[in-house]
This record gives structure tokens, C-alpha cells and sequence, in this order.
């Protein structure tokens, strides 16, 4: 009798981890679909559906959030879960977290480019930088999340190693920008522009850092390791960024 007890309480456990991993599968899908959207927005900062598009989703975001939150701690109080499916359950719990950021992220990016105009002459060639940085990021994003899902332990560690790309084109874009517009008299839609574009670049890092965040939760979950301040990973980050000094802004 307290077999079937404990099996009937064990199928309630599975179904419960089943409906987070699907609930955060879902957040992991539309987040994704906003950072692809920007794309859009570059090329046509005026785009009233895509920004309407944004602010709903937004919304899911954040309901999905609050859902897979309270289902975690539902599933701690109820299930007082072992140290494999409690390493689960919180790996769930930290993720959720950077996917809501990151979805906070490209809600302010969208509110940045919406007040940049492109067309003013020389800032083209940002737009084509910008939307450069967020393809990469993206893909940054979307291989963290797939080493999670396919518990890819080594698409994890390539994620991270990615980031210091990201980190140098932020910093080019700054120093090109105001390399590019010092000896010229800007218009207020020119200063505006040149402080936007910075905030989206930055924005756009910060999304790169989630997907590294999202990469050490999944390493976590693989190997019960955590990586955040491993000295052999950020020696081997360092390494990489040493050797590729002259790379170029993202064209």
C-alpha cells in the first residue's frame, strides 16, 4: 500500500517537472521570437506592429515568469525533492530569471531604437553594427538555451567563450561612434541618436551575458559544477580574447 503511495506521488512529481520544463520551453520560445524581432526594428524603427508585437509578448513574459516561479517553489514544498531533481528544479528557477531579463532587455532596446533615426547621414552604418551584434547574441541565446534542453555540456562551454566577442564589439562601437561625429555639429536627434545606439549596444552585451548566465545554470544541471568564477574557464576566456585583439567592429 505505501508502494502505489509513493508511485502516485512519484507520477504526480514527473507531471509537475514536465508542465515547468514545457512552461519553460515556452518563455525560452517567445523570448527568442522578441530578440529575432529587433532585427525588424532596426530597418524600420517606425514599425508599430512589431512594437506592438514586443509589448504583448512582454506581457506573456512576465506571466510565464511569475508561473514557473510558483511553480517552483510548489514543487519544493510539496515534493521535498532529492539533490538531482532540487538541482533541476533551481536550474529552472535561475533560468527563468535571466529569460525575464532578457525580455526586459529587448523591451528597453525596442524603446531605444524607436527614438534613433538612422537615416540622419553617417549613422547607417551603426544600424548594420547593431543588427550584427544582435544576430550574434541571438545565437548565443538560442545555444545556451539548446545545451540545456539537449543537456549538451560542450555547447555550454562554447556559449561562454562566445561572450568575449560581444563584450570587444560593444566597446568599438563606442570608441567608432565618438571617433565618428567629434569634429561635427550635431543636431539634437544626432545626440540622441549617438547616446541610443550606445544603450542599445550595451543592451545588447547585457543579453550576451544572460545567454553565458543561462550556459552555467545548464553546466550546473550536466556536470552539478558551477562555473560562474571557475579560473580555468576565465583563463581560457582571457586566452581567446588576447588572440583575436584586431578583430575588427562587426561589419
Amino acid at each position: 500500500m505505501e508502494s502505489n503511495g509513493n508511485l502516485f506521488v512519484s507520477n504526480i512529481k514527473n507531471r509537475y517537472l514536465d508542465e515547468l520544463q514545457d512552461d519553460f520551453q515556452i518563455l525560452a520560445e517567445i523570448v527568442l521570437s522578441q530578440l529575432e524581432q529587433l532585427k525588424l526594428l532596426i530597418n524600420n524603427t517606425d514599425d508599430e506592429n512589431v512594437h506592438k508585437l514586443l509589448s504583448r509578448n512582454e506581457k506573456l513574459i512576465d506571466s510565464l515568469d511569475l508561473s514557473i516561479k510558483e511553480k517552483v517553489i510548489n514543487a519544493i514544498i510539496l515534493f521535498t525533492p532529492k539533490a538531482v531533481d532540487l538541482r533541476k528544479i533551481m536550474t529552472y528557477y535561475d533560468m527563468t530569471i535571466s529569460m525575464e531579463r532578457v525580455g526586459d532587455l529587448i523591451n528597453n532596446i525596442a524603446k531605444s531604437i524607436k527614438k534613433t533615426d538612422f537615416t540622419i547621414e553617417g549613422f547607417s552604418e551603426f544600424a548594420k553594427y547593431l543588427e550584427k551584434m544582435q544576430e550574434y547574441a541571438s545565437e548565443m541565446l538560442k545555444s545556451a538555451v539548446f545545451s540545456f534542453n539537449g543537456e549538451n555540456y560542450e555547447m555550454a562551454y562554447q556559449t561562454i567563450l562566445k561572450d568575449n566577442k560581444i563584450d570587444k564589439w560593444d566597446k568599438k562601437i563606442e570608441k567608432h561612434i565618438a571617433e565618428a561625429f567629434q569634429d561635427k555639429t550635431l543636431s539634437n536627434q544626432m545626440l540622441l541618436n549617438i547616446m541610443h545606439i550606445n544603450v542599445i549596444s550595451y543592451y545588447i552585451e547585457r543579453i550576451a551575458d544572460k545567454a553565458v548566465d543561462i550556459s552555467s545554470a545548464a553546466i550546473y544541471l550536466i556536470e552539478g559544477k558551477d562555473v560562474r568564477h571557475d579560473p580555468s574557464l576565465s583563463k581560457k576566456h582571457k586566452g581567446d580574447t588576447d588572440s583575436s585583439e584586431t578583430e575588427q567592429t562587426p561589419e
